[in-house]
């Protein structure tokens, strides 16, 4: 069959109706072009206003730390002093309060001391300091001039130990000294300490009592000398009986401790992005009820005690860079709450800032978090948080007689950008968890007085200023 020719008038039709379909479709792209378009960075304008107004005081130093006594003892050396890379290190931290502590604190006994003539599971568990042990750290603190603080045995109660460990204590101690009687008293009575660790019922008003009595007999060894307590695991297991523990104490320190994560109970948790969630960060805010009960008996409330992850932490986590962004936080965190001070722990285990080895000091990357801290909010500093900078928690630092300090924080997964006004003499500082650090440059058609900060996903940019 023949086919026939199409007419002019048919093409012309097709074309039009293609053209009609096509609009829409051509129309939608514009139109989700157009809702992509990213919009401008916030602005912040670096002036005196910026950090003036009410906020937290710096009465402390915001970082201390906390030693197991085996771990003091390995890291002073077998010298008549420690190594000298120790010595200096602690001073580039800002010769922060150092604690002896932890959970060997209640299994330490004084040098030469017996526990008992037969073998027996006190005997097998117990740890004796070195003989020199006293001395050596006295040579440190006389270089350093850290106060000091002494953890007590209290799973015996032996007052005779108590009153050793006193004598030696005072006599080494150089610039304050202080002690704690027993480590994490919520936890003595439970026969495993990862599993079986919330309390049963009518158990709370027990515990607080019995241990209230065991720091009655020691109490003598110590006499007016600063008591720091009750040294809590899980502050919320005592929350009841915190008030009349320490006002029956009579202690100047309200010490508990933190640990956000942890390997024994939640070891999926453990991640690099489980440390990096808000909630991690911002534990310390979860008690502020803590900080009201120290408050109420004239206190400061510290926390003696804190880590990434409890049970020494995670190797590739607690020992990553992440882990000084979360320290960041954590402080920051801590201070806003009405906490004076966090000591971060040392175990021997991933977690420590820094290890000895031989001779020198290897730091893990948290402890440029702590030393950076200590020099970032200096005693008599205010923080406040500044309000309306989106997508970025912003925390102002007037620094007495220094260049003011603003720290944005980056809890996003994506980059975030701030246009800044005005300031000058700017310098920057930053933790990044990985890739590049970011910073503040000069911003395209900004003029003089304006430039552009970056802030990498999931990191910290401190920027120093004059306003």
């Amino acid at each position: 069959m023949e086919a026939r020719p199409i007419s002019i008038w048919t093409t012309l039709c097709t074309l039009v109706l293609l053209l009609v379909l096509a609009a829409p479709a051509a129309g939608a792209t514009k139109s989700a072009k157009k809702k992509h378009h990213a919009p401008p960075p916030p602005e912040l304008a670096l002036t005196t206003s910026l950090t003036s107004g009410p906020g937290a005081s710096v009465s402390m130093p915001p970082v201390g730390v906390s030693l197991e006594y085996p771990v003091m003892a390995q890291d002073l050396g077998s010298g008549a002093c420690p190594p000298p890379a120790l010595t200096a290190e602690l001073q580039r931290l800002g010769s922060p309060p150092l604690q002896l502590a932890g959970q060997s604190q209640d299994f330490t006994i004084p040098a030469g001391a017996q526990t008992s003539a037969t073998v027996n599971w006190e005997a097998l568990t117990s740890y004796s300091l070195p003989s020199e042990f006293w001395t050596r750290l006295h040579c440190l603190l006389s270089a350093t001039g850290e106060p000091l603080t002494v953890g007590l045995n209290a799973r015996t109660g032996q007052l005779s130990w108590a009153e050793e460990m006193v004598a030696a204590a005072t006599a080494t101690a150089t610039n304050g000294l202080g002690f704690s009687i027993g480590n994490e008293p919520d936890l003595y009575y439970l026969p495993d300490f990862a599993s079986l660790d919330k309390a049963q019922a009518g158990e709370e008003p027990l515990d607080a009592n019995l241990y209230l009595r065991t720091v009655a007999a020691l109490r003598p060894a110590i006499g007016a000398a600063p008591l720091t307590g009750p040294e809590l695991s899980g502050p919320a297991r005592w929350q009841s009986a915190l008030p009349g523990v320490i006002s029956t104490m009579h202690v100047q320190t309200l010490g508990v401790h933190v640990y956000p994560l942890s390997v024994c109970k939640t070891p999926r948790a453990a991640t690099i992005p489980g440390l990096l969630s808000a909630g991690v960060g911002d534990a310390p805010s979860r008690l502020s009820w803590v900080v009201a009960d120290a408050d109420a008996v004239g206190a400061a409330p510290v926390i003696t005690e804190a880590n990434s992850v409890s049970c020494g932490g995670k190797s590739g986590v607690s020992d990553s860079p992440a882990a000084a962004v979360w320290a960041v936080r954590f402080v920051l965190s801590a201070l806003r709450t009405g906490f004076r001070e966090v000591r971060f722990h040392f175990s021997g285990d991933p977690y420590d800032p820094f290890y000895v080895r031989g001779s020198e000091v290897v730091r893990r990357p948290i402890e440029g978090a702590m030393s950076a801290l200590n020099q970032w909010l200096p005693l008599g500093a205010t923080l406040r948080s500044v309000p309306g900078v989106k997508g970025l928690d912003a925390t102002a630092v007037a620094v007495p007689g220094g260049q003011s300090l603003l720290i944005l924080d980056n809890e996003t997964a994506k980059t975030s950008r701030l246009v800044l006004r005005g300031g000058v003499g700017l310098r920057t500082e930053a933790f990044v968890p990985g890739g590049a650090p970011g910073g503040v440059g000069p911003l395209p058609h900004g003029g003089a007085t304006r430039k552009l900060a970056v802030i990498p996903a999931e990191s910290i940019l401190a920027i120093h200023f004059q306003g």
